[in-house]
């Protein structure tokens, strides 16, 4: 990352004043340089925090940890909670990138079904719908949530870890769709 102190509000990077890469300098080159060197970019998302750089490290971190939560979720169902999330948030920023790694994945028409209907989707596999329906009524009417809900997962044969997982998962783009949407980084979804 180059020194620099000047600061960017370009277009496309949201309503905020951002700090590009190039431009970024001690703690907070060394988060962008983290997410380069895992992903080969530095994110929108990320650059939006710019102004706060340990708040850029502690998203980074939080990211990191929920995405390796070892349980024994399947990567494209985690992938379909979270693009559920996020276009039930009405995150398009979001919505983007999620619907782009469940079609490079095979999953595409699931991540069509989700953004075509996300309040009534389903599966067809009572499983992968238990854990649908649980992020759906997590993120649309989280103060109705009981036990019975996650019993129903229980039920459903979701051990508790990966009850966590499909909680973090789902707790995590409630949290960080409104950071994007409410900053502007908005586009096609």
């Amino acid at each position: 990352m180059t020194q620099g102190s000047a600061l960017s509000a370009e277009t496309g990077n949201g309503w905020i004043t951002s700090v590009p890469p190039e431009h970024a300098t001690g703690p907070l080159a060394e988060a962008y340089q983290s997410q380069f060197e895992k992903i080969g970019q530095v994110t929108e998302l990320t650059q939006i925090g710019g102004l706060y750089p340990d708040l850029v490290k502690a998203r980074l971190r939080l990211y990191e940890v929920v995405d390796a939560t070892p349980s024994d979720v399947p990567d494209h169902l985690r992938r379909a909670v979270a693009l559920l999330t996020s276009v039930l948030n009405g995150c398009l920023f979001c919505t983007v990138g999620h619907t782009e790694k469940l079609t490079a994945s095979g999953y595409g028409e699931l991540a069509q079904k989700i953004k075509k209907d996300p309040e009534r989707v389903t599966t067809g596999d009572p499983k992968k719908d238990a854990a649908i329906s649980y992020a759906r009524k997590l993120v649309i009417d989280p103060r109705h949530i009981v036990e019975q809900d996650v019993t129903a997962l229980r039920a459903a044969g979701f051990s508790d870890l990966d009850i966590l997982d499909i909680n973090n998962i789902t707790a995590y783009y409630c949290y960080i769709n409104r950071v994007a949407a409410g900053l502007g980084l908005q586009r096609e979804a």
